[in-house]
């Protein structure tokens, strides 16, 4: 499909809370994307598998990647999605600079990621919407529809990295990031992804219903209230400090800052490397914390972790 009018480019992986895929996919789909079958992604993902129909093999195709296109019924700006279920463990970036090709090949004027920011947000606050670009200009332009942009920090994986491929394709590309409770990575969060997609409806001048994808919120925020619960439980204190005896220095009854021992320090560096490599680990890594009574110790560098947002 080669006759798109000034189409922005959609594209998402996996990523932190679910937030890219939900977000992209829900879009595609309510919108009737049609999937572009023509385009050859064998350079970009190798085949798996062949399908046969009538005992006759059929044209290998990439099985988890896919274009969609959608034209617009009022004859504005198209739509192109790149969609995939996977993130490749090699060559990242060569990977997107080749989706960035074909993408102009297709077109594209406006390549658009959206990811997850974690932070200390409660499970049932609105999320925020933050942003990042290629351009002040374009960051501007973001902020006006309702964007906070995002200051300093990391987005991992592609729905970072195919930004700058953009750029070097002389493609202006954004990313707008959910926020969600930084406890909650490994849970699939629609409230963000609806957070995303309001931002998403006034820069493209597109409207969806985004009913059906609200109405997940609920069940989600429950889930999420139990999970902080139990971190909270996990945090109190196991008992009453005692009271200083008549005529003692209250100075002496001041609780003195625990000291993890040197085993406990091994453990909680085992939880930090997993949890810097996935975000759901962190939930037991703030338990153990909690539990032996260090956090205000590692807050600083707990908190660095969703600085990196995906």
């Amino acid at each position: 499909m080669n006759d798109l009018h000034e189409p922005w480019l959609i594209a998402a992986w996996p990523g932190m809370g679910g937030v890219a895929q939900i977000a992209a996919g829900f879009l595609a789909q309510t919108l009737d994307a049609k999937r572009l079958d023509a385009v050859d992604l064998r350079t970009l993902v190798e085949p798996r598998a062949v399908d046969v129909r009538s005992g006759l093999v059929q044209r290998a195709a990439s099985t988890h990647a896919a274009f969609h296109a959608w034209k617009n019924p009022t004859g504005g700006r198209d739509l192109l999605f790149y969609l995939a279920n996977e993130q490749p463990e090699r060559e990242p970036w060569t990977y997107c600079n080749r989706v960035m090709a074909l993408a102009k090949e297709l077109g594209a004027r406006r390549v658009i990621t959206f990811a997850a920011m974690g932070t200390p947000i409660e499970p049932r606050a609105e999320p925020r919407v933050f942003a990042v670009a290629t351009s002040a200009p374009l960051l501007e332009e973001l902020v006006t529809h309702g964007a906070e942009p995002l200051g300093e920090g990391q987005i991992s994986g592609l729905n970072g990295l195919v930004l700058a491929a953009a750029a070097e394709q002389r493609i202006e590309a954004v990313c707008l990031l959910g926020e969600f409770p930084y406890f909650a990575a490994a849970i699939a969060n629609p409230k963000a992804s609806s957070a995303v997609l309001r931002v998403f409806e006034r820069l493209a001048g597109v409207l969806v219903d985004r009913k059906e994808l609200d109405a997940h919120v609920p069940a989600v925020e429950a889930a999420l209230d139990e999970a902080l619960e139990k971190l909270r439980r996990a945090s109190e204190p196991k008992g009453e400090p005692a009271m200083p005896a008549e005529g003692e220095e209250w100075k002496h009854a001041r609780p003195v800052e625990p000291r993890p021992t040197m085993e406990e320090a091994r453990r909680i560096e085992q939880l930090f490397e997993r949890a810097s490599r996935d975000k759901g680990q962190a939930l037991a890594l703030k338990s153990e914390l909690d539990r032996l009574g260090v956090f205000k110790r590692y807050e600083d560098r707990f908190l660095d972790l969703f600085k990196q947002a995906g």
